[in-house]
Order: C-alpha cells, then sequence, then structure tokens
C-alpha cells in the first residue's frame, strides 16, 4: 500500500497510530523520510477522512504537488504555518507527495506498542 493508505487505514481501537496511546512509530528504509510521520499524519488528518474510501476523499491532495500548494491551509498546521511564499509551499508540496507516495507494509507490534512502517523501497 501507499503510505498514505497506511496512514488513514491502520487503527488500533478505532484510534489512528499517531493519537493512540502509549504506541510509537518506528520506521524501517533505506531512504528517509524528507518529514517525520507525525507531520504526515497531522497533514492527511488535516485534508483526509480517517478511514474512508478512495472516491471519498480529493486524492489531489497527496497526488499533485500544484494542487496542495494552491489549495491546502498552510496556517492549519503550526509545522507549516511558518511557510509564506510560493517556492516554500511548493518544495513542501513535492517532499510531501514523494512521501506520501512511497509503498509500505504496516505491522502493528502489540507487544512493543509500535506501529511499524516498513518501507519497501
Amino acid at each position: 500500500m501507499k503510505l498514505y493508505q497506511g496512514l488513514t487505514q491502520v487503527q488500533v481501537n478505532e484510534t489512528l497510530a499517531d493519537d493512540a496511546p502509549g504506541f510509537a512509530i518506528t520506521t524501517e528504509l533505506d531512504k528517509p523520510l524528507n518529514f517525520p510521520p507525525t507531520l504526515l499524519y497531522h497533514y492527511i488528518d488535516a485534508v483526509l477522512r480517517p478511514g474512508s474510501r478512495h472516491d471519498e476523499n480529493n486524492l489531489l491532495y497527496v497526488t499533485d504537488p500544484a494542487f496542495i500548494g494552491e489549495n491546502f491551509d498552510f496556517a492549519s498546521l503550526s509545522e507549516t504555518a511558518v511557510l509564506t511564499d510560493f517556492e516554500s509551499k511548493m518544495n513542501f508540496a513535492r517532499k510531501l507527495v514523494a512521501d506520501l507516495n512511497r509503498h509500505v507494509a504496516v505491522n502493528i507490534d502489540v507487544t512493543k506498542h509500535e506501529f511499524q512502517l516498513l518501507f519497501t523501497d
């Protein structure tokens, strides 16, 4: 699955990974992400409905940097509120799309209380 799918569809007791108390998010990857998983969760939470099907969300928010640059409310997240000029917003959007479209397997280790993001690239 793609990372944005894993971030919106994998839950524990109806709670997304970033909001699950006592659970940590770990990553196993060769190529680093542009952004930490917490920022990616905050962005996904701001633009997509958790647990919904593809046809219920505007997937341009995860696939089209130009659409993100024009339509995302950068002031809605503290991490992106500092992005005020066009170039910084577009740079963020391009890197965001690159992260969210990476292929990942998600493992939930209940003994270690971890959401493990295992990247396949």
